[in-house]
């Protein structure tokens, strides 16, 4: 058996780590005389180092995850930004059991409690779920097929059946003419309030920005959250939605003009700017929507609404097919599989 991994300081006073690899010693060094952190970056490395090189015939979720990671995801997927919170909710409930012990039943509790919000930062949605559990199905199929070194790959007859979810149902709900003008009509007027006696301020509020924004740009929830004021261009009339170092993911996120029904909206929050964020913090607003749709007696208003309803109300009056999409951050595939039959010449070539 091989003597495992040695923190050892040499006579440069630097502290390096020994090792055996393919049967041959080696060292590398943590590049510091300093031995406290020296422990730190061996501790780091033996992690790292046993993840890849230990052998474990029936390893734990988080084991597998990690590998999955940092072999399969990491460096390979525009969308890897995404992949810590999923790995994350996975480990908070499947983290610590082998695999072998998994059955059909956890995958129904996982689910109970990610759509209580019990696991996770809030409630999650239907697909969302689903989409969690997909990802440890491609982890086990990872740990069994592709994983290296070879010695690492599992049996199948230890991996468990994960259970899926139903598919989120289609997101159906159309803003009217009337609903989309009383919330700008309430929007424009609905101010951010402080301190405990909730007083009114005369800064539009956070859910009113937001849904102002979304109902003119069409962009995913997290778009608008994250946005910045470095991404508004007022003198060019341009948002840019993706920020500046961030990797485009399939979700992509566009520049676009700004309306003029939005602009100034826009110069109004940038003159009542505190900080770097349009909408003062990148935080969830999702119960916020809902909320104030509630107050307004609108049914099921929720972010995705509006991406839905401008989509909709474009291709219906005739907006072509590929601007919708470029507009919107996505393929012409999509935008042609939930919307095409809403445009105005749909089939009309099959008449006689």
């Amino acid at each position: 058996m091989s003597k495992p991994p040695e923190l050892k300081q040499r006579k440069n006073g630097k502290w390096y780590i020994f090792f055996r690899e393919d049967g041959r010693s080696k060292r590398t060094s943590l590049r510091t005389g300093d031995q406290e952190i020296a422990t730190l970056r061996f501790s780091g490395w033996l992690k790292d180092y046993k993840l890849h090189t230990e052998v474990v015939e029936d390893p734990t979720v988080e084991f597998c995850l990690d590998l999955w990671f940092t072999q399969w995801i990491e460096g390979r997927m525009l969308s890897e930004n995404r992949y810590p919170s999923i790995i994350n909710n996975l480990n908070a409930y499947f983290g610590k059991m082998p695999i072998s012990q998994i059955c059909r039943d956890h995958s129904q509790k996982y689910i109970e409690l990610r759509a209580h919000g019990i696991i996770g930062s809030n409630k999650a949605a239907s697909g969302t779920i689903r989409g969690e559990l997909q990802r440890l199905r491609a982890c086990f199929r990872f740990m069994n097929e592709v994983v290296e070194p070879r010695e690492q790959r599992i049996s199948k007859d230890i991996i468990p059946y994960v259970d899926l979810c139903p598919a989120s149902p289609p997101r159906d709900r159309i803003l009217s003419e009337d609903e989309v003008q009383l919330l700008r009509d309430t929007c424009s007027q609905h101010y951010a309030t402080w301190g405990h006696g909730g007083r009114k301020t005369n800064r539009m509020s956070r859910v009113g920005r937001f849904i102002m924004i979304a109902l003119d740009t069409a962009q995913r929830k997290t778009a608008i959250e994250t946005l910045r004021w470095d991404q508004v261009d007022l003198e060019r009339n341009q948002i840019q939605f993706n920020p500046q170092g961030r990797l485009q993911t399939i979700k992509k996120r566009p520049a676009l003009s700004i309306s003029p029904r939005l602009r100034p909206v826009l110069e109004m929050a940038k003159a009542e700017a505190i900080n770097s964020y349009v909408l003062d913090r990148p935080t969830n607003l999702y119960e916020q929507v809902k909320s104030l749709g509630q107050s307004l007696n609108i049914d099921d208003l929720h972010p995705h609404v509006f991406r839905h309803t401008w989509a909709t109300r474009a291709i219906t009056r005739g907006v072509p097919i590929e601007k919708v999409a470029k507009f919107m951050g996505d393929t012409v595939e999509t935008v042609r599989k939930n919307y095409e039959h809403l445009a105005p010449d749909y089939l009309d070539d099959v008449h006689e």
